[in-house]
């Protein structure tokens, strides 16, 4: 601040010395014009008709704050005509020029003095500094206040926008100072509506960021409890086998009990195993890393492909499985994610269809550029309130489905192989009224 006010007082004295210089200027000038139309008078008239000049129109001279005097070496300058504020007695000759330097001349000296030389006598021309000090200090003052409310209006100005632009970062710096201290859950969402620009476009992207590092530590905690306690149980049965196989080899029963016992372990390791590298390659689907080679593919083909697939299995299970396509439903994604993702919401619906239920695969084209497949099935349903729920990962809905095999993890790794080419999974289901499973979309994505 104290920089701020030392700069502006300069500013102002160089401003101030600027009007001084510039009304020095201007009274120099009209005090030589004066003085040389009068020289012309005593030079091609004389002396006494320049008298008559300034006697008879001393207007002028009073517009101006000049008295013309004569001057003679031997006595006192004598008043003629002009402004008869200035002295008489004045000495002529301490107020000549002879090369003073300006600030001197005008500023220092109160009179600013010319010399006329006469055929008799010789004249001066005076002009009172003083008498143009008040407009040049009006004119400074004017500049100085008005320099005062450009710097007012300036620094309000600048504040606000310095305010308006730091605070991103201010915002930013607390919660990551907040997010050091393992503070997660106090970093706000960002909001979509506001407007960005500037620094707050790198704020809400490090918002985002943060969000979806919550999200994917949060989802991680879930996780590893539900690996925790879905391994719980083949781990067990393992455990057991084993237990069960050492108490028997010290009753005589050594061969059988051990086969079986390593039977059972060999079963139970695989579960564990097959858990593992579902979860495994659902998080590499959810990380982006498989990547994605989309070509031309019928959807009617993958459609047919993996009913023909299961045709055996819902014939054990008295499963009537049908096939109802549209010609036309042509989309440039990738067929082998795409057959991956039906073969999870068929394997699904078999699980959870009773023996005498329908399972029907269709296709449908749609104006907007879209094209949907549906799996549909007459199974248990699925409650409205755990709709939402069944996508995330070692989600399964209890009690109707507590006792059927599996991990929980096929509608998860559907969702997310979906997600990763550019679609849609939608449900829409009914307790005892089975369930529909819609895979949207788009023909070029």
């Amino acid at each position: 601040m104290a920089i701020l006010l030392l700069c502006l007082v300069l500013i102002e004295v160089i401003v101030g010395a600027l009007f001084f210089y510039d009304l020095y200027h201007v009274e120099k000038k009209i005090l030589n014009t004066l003085s040389v139309e009068y020289q012309r008078i005593l030079k091609f008239e004389s002396d006494d008709k320049l008298i008559h000049v300034l006697t008879a129109n001393p207007q002028r001279l009073i517009e101006n704050n000049i008295a013309a005097f004569s001057v003679t070496a031997s006595q006192p300058a004598q008043f003629i005509a002009g402004d008869s504020e200035l002295p008489s007695d004045l000495n002529f000759h301490a107020y000549l020029p002879n090369d003073k330097f300006w600030f001197t001349a005008f500023i220092f000296e109160p009179y600013m003095a010319i010399k006329m030389q006469g055929s008799v006598q010789d004249f001066g021309l005076v002009l009172d500094n003083q008498a143009r000090y008040p407009s040049a200090i009006r004119q400074w003052l004017m500049t100085f206040f008005a320099l005062i409310i450009l710097v007012l209006v300036t620094s309000v100005f600048i504040r606000r926008l310095i305010k308006n632009t730091m605070s991103p970062l201010v915002t930013l710096g607390e919660q990551l100072d907040k997010l050091s201290q393992g503070a997660l859950d106090s970093f706000s969402e960002p909001r979509e509506h506001e407007k960005k620009d500037g620094l707050d476009v790198i704020n809400h992207s490090v918002h985002l960021a943060i969000s979806r590092l919550h999200h994917v530590i949060a989802t991680m905690d879930t996780t590893v409890d539900a690996i925790a306690h879905d391994i719980r149980t083949p781990l067990s049965r393992i455990t057991l086998a084993s237990e069960s196989a050492l108490l028997s080899a010290h009753q005589g029963n050594e061969k059988v009990d051990m086969e079986s016992a390593l039977s059972d372990c060999a079963e139970y390791a695989e579960q564990a195993s097959n858990m593992l590298t579902a979860l495994m390659k659902l998080n590499d689907e959810l990380a982006g890393k498989r990547q994605i080679q989309c070509i031309p593919t019928d959807v009617n083909d993958v459609i047919t492909r993996v009913a023909h697939w299961y045709e055996g299995i819902a014939e054990e299970k008295s499963i009537t499985m049908r096939c109802v396509t549209q010609p036309g439903t042509i989309v440039n994604s990738d067929a082998d994610k795409l057959t991956q993702i039906l073969v999870n919401l068929v394997d699904n619906a078999l699980k959870y269809t009773d023996s005498g239920g329908e399972i029907t695969l269709t296709s449908s084209v749609h104006n907007d550029g879209h094209v949907e497949i549906h799996v549909v099935d007459t199974g248990i349903g699925i409650a409205s309130e755990h709709q939402d729920l069944v996508f995330k990962r070692l989600y399964r809905v209890d009690p109707s489905r507590s006792n059927i095999d599996g991990y929980g993890l096929g509608l998860s790794l559907a969702s997310a192989m979906l997600n990763n080419i550019g679609g849609t999974l939608l449900l829409e289901s009914e307790p005892g009224k089975g369930s529909t499973f819609t895979i949207r979309l788009n023909v070029n994505p």
